[in-house]
């Protein structure tokens, strides 16, 4: 009986779970996001006060990554990534019953911290099974399974404000958390190697120094992390542009949303297609990145010849979008490939950087808005996408030979 509730890393299931460890925290904002009015009204706060609750649960998901991943290499996958959905799923019950402001956002700074493990875990686990294409073709269908999330979840959150208010929401989410404990506990067999005393006994410091002075993952590291920072500008300006800019009726902001959403998981099958014929991770990044940078100089060019509409924008952001999922899987496996002994380290690294990075482009676009207006999110965008073109080049043609392999993985 026992055998048969097993996950095993060839199935398709094993694929899903993964991809739904890395969606919680996506579901865990977006679905959320249409209750903020009702979570205001209700606890007599700000709207300011309730968008905090973004706010700190991206906090907690910021930092928990940076614990995880030593933690995983040390003490193995599945005890971490238990501890992790318990603070998650404990977090979601205390949001769904929180008498106050100041309970509800003590709580999604733990539920954010908890999510993090998800992540992490999930990209120590693909590392710990699976080598060179398999391994690339698996992240992207991590990629896929992930990015359907942010697509669907704010009108499941609609459904769910009007059936349940905005405690069934967190309720709700606290729920996806305990079945995806009882998943890892029934289902998840333990990936991590063994570890030796001395391992353990190593400090954060170390295995940190270790990852961050390894030029091929850091490298990695960064052209993911401005990938995302190109991709979260676009979700921070889209609404500032079409909605208040280009006057789109909500309606039709939406389909377009979920189009370019779309584009992420396109973008990531594709990559997963192209890695099964043999084409490199160093190729896929350098077209990636190049289709970025001419669609964001052709978003810049728009706004400043005032040509800029639904239909000339469209194809453009779908292209950033796109190149976002085709370059993601290949940056993931050039920062996990070279260290598979510290594969939870790099994995919780990127997974920080990466919402840092879009922290920050978020952020500048709303500040940038108020005085260039729309060529605030190209601008934003053509920057993240040429800063990852410099680490592209930076990182050269050199080889890397994955640790404990016994094979080298050209970048």
């Amino acid at each position: 009986m026992t055998t048969r509730l097993r996950l095993r890393p060839q199935s398709v299931l094993f694929a899903v779970y993964l991809g739904a460890l890395a969606a919680l925290p996506p579901i865990s904002i977006d679905m959320a996001l249409p209750a903020l009015v009702d979570i205001a009204n209700s606890l007599h706060a700000s709207a300011s006060q309730a968008g905090l609750t973004l706010s700190l649960f991206m906090a907690g998901f910021a930092f928990g990554p940076i614990v995880y991943g030593p933690l995983s290499d040390a003490h193995g996958r599945k005890p971490t990534l238990l501890l992790g959905l318990a603070l998650f799923t404990a977090g979601g019950v205390v949001s769904a019953l929180a008498p106050g402001m100041g309970v509800l956002l003590g709580a999604r700074l733990v539920q954010g911290a908890g999510a993090g493990a998800g992540m992490t875990v999930a990209l120590a686990v693909v590392r710990d099974l699976f080598e060179g294409n398999a391994m690339q073709r698996r992240l992207a269908a991590i990629t896929v399974v992930a990015n359907v999330a942010p697509i669907v979840a704010p009108s499941v959150g609609v459904a769910l404000l009007a059936a349940v208010q905005w405690r069934g929401i967190y309720g709700v989410v606290a729920v996806c958390g305990l079945l995806a404990a009882v998943a890892t506990w029934k289902g998840l067999e333990e990936s991590a190697p063994s570890r030796s005393e001395d391992f353990v006994a190593t400090g954060l410091r170390q295995q940190y120094w270790r990852v961050l002075t390894h030029r091929p993952v850091i490298g990695s590291i960064l052209i993911n992390g401005f990938g995302f920072g190109w991709m979260f500008a676009y979700v921070a300006g889209s609404p500032l542009v079409l909605l208040h800019v280009l006057h789109i009726k909500p309606a039709v902001y939406a389909a377009m949303f979920a189009t370019t959403g779309l584009g992420i998981v396109a973008g990531a099958t594709v990559n997963g297609l192209v890695a099964s014929r043999g084409v490199g991770s160093r190729c896929i990044l350098a077209v990636a990145i190049g289709v970025t940078l001419a669609a964001t100089v052709g978003l810049g060019v728009l706004n400043a010849l005032h040509l800029a509409s639904l239909l000339t924008i469209m194809p453009l952001l779908v292209a950033c979008t796109f190149c976002f999922g085709l370059a993601a899987p290949s940056a993931t496996r050039g920062a996990l490939d070279p260290v598979p002994e510290l594969a939870g380290v790099a994995g919780g690294l990127l997974t920080s950087v990466q919402m840092l990075c879009g922290a920050a482009s978020s952020s500048l676009v709303a500040m940038l808005f108020a005085r260039v207006g729309p060529q605030a999110m190209s601008s934003v965008m053509f920057a993240c996408a040429l800063l990852g073109a410099l680490v592209w080049i930076w990182l050269g043609e050199s080889p890397r030979v994955a640790v404990g392999s016994g094979s080298a993985s050209s970048f």
